[in-house]
């Protein structure tokens, strides 16, 4: 468990992020978190997922999700199903 300090910054109270949750979220400065107070009263923070608008923004994200995978993760063999119901082939 980690804990964190809430400090004053202006007129409003504030609190660190470790760096090893924002490298976990892929979270970055500037990055915007919804703020959730639950029934039972425990901060919840969540964040904020921008909708690609663009094929350019679709194909840089898809880019990246790809960038992720590891080459030696291991592959299955095709699965065939059969065909249920009126499915176009």
């Amino acid at each position: 468990m980690t804990t964190a300090t809430l400090s004053k910054w202006g007129n409003s109270s504030a609190i660190r992020i470790p760096n090893q949750f924002l490298k976990r979220l892929n979270l970055e400065d500037g990055a915007e978190l919804q703020i959730i107070v639950t029934e039972d009263n425990d901060i919840l923070l969540r964040p904020m997922v921008k909708t690609p608008e663009t094929n350019e923004e679709l194909r840089a994200h898809m880019q990246k999700l790809l960038s992720r995978i590891k080459s030696d993760t291991e592959r299955h063999e095709e699965i065939d199903f059969g065909i249920e119901g009126d499915e176009l082939i």
